[in-house]
């Protein structure tokens, strides 16, 4: 979560293909740090820490997968996929947004969020949504269960990484199969701002998911240790 803040803050805001990125104090790093959005996020992610800390964890693998749904719940679906990408409501990191893939605002001349929707960005959106309407509320799911050990918590683990799995490919996929057929990508010509969200992004975003995934399976879904039980 820090890594990304100081990235927002270091980050240039850069006409990208076709978008025009008209400057505004409220895309300032004052304006991001100040956002009651940001604020939001902090504070829910620290709650959900302080939450997490009287809660008997066992084991480090344990505690980084608490941690790591519940920056999923607070952050990186939440406040930055659905707040900043969705409803463009982040200060300066919405225009990040549309740097990092030029279909969340094509031919925008004036703000994100008083630009009209544009039919090209579907694809992006459909897995917003699902971020908003199934990831996040199951993080929160996973995290509460985690920290009060329910026996059930692997099953969901397991449920919920093959749904982060499919995201990445749902939001990454059309942009490879383009480029593998010929195309222009609409992703960012910055080579830094390209590395951060779309060569390092999608690796930690499959080998966590899977990682956890197959975790799950060997506990047995409920808690168990995947031993069959005989009929």
């Amino acid at each position: 979560m820090l890594l990304t803040i100081i990235s927002v803050i270091l980050l240039p805001l850069t006409e990208e293909k076709g978008i025009i990125l008209q400057p505004s104090d409220d895309d300032s790093v004052g304006s991001f740090l100040r956002s009651p959005v940001l604020s939001l996020c902090v504070a829910l992610c620290g709650g959900g820490l302080w939450w997490m800390k009287g809660k008997v964890v066992i084991g480090n693998t344990e505690r980084m997968a608490m941690i790591w749904h519940l920056t999923n719940a607070t952050w990186w679906s939440f406040g930055c996929d659905s707040l900043s990408g969705l409803f463009h409501l982040t200060p300066r990191m919405r225009k990040l947004y549309l740097i990092l893939d030029s279909k969340h605002g094509v031919n925008f001349s004036d703000q994100a969020r008083r630009a009209a929707w544009n039919p090209e960005r579907a694809t992006l959106d459909s897995v917003y949504w699902a971020e908003t309407t199934v990831h996040v509320p199951l993080s929160w799911l996973a995290f509460y269960m985690y920290g009060t050990r329910h026996p059930s918590r692997y099953l969901v683990e397991a449920f919920l990484g093959g749904v982060q799995f499919v995201g990445c490919f749902g939001y990454y996929g059309p942009e490879v199969l383009a480029y593998l057929h010929g195309f222009e990508t609409s992703w960012p010509a910055n080579r830094v701002i390209w590395w951060l969200g779309v060569g390092c992004v999608p690796l930690v975003w499959c080998a966590l998911p899977i990682a956890l995934t197959v975790r799950a399976v060997l506990k047995g879904g409920g808690g168990g240790r995947g031993k069959r039980k005989k009929l």
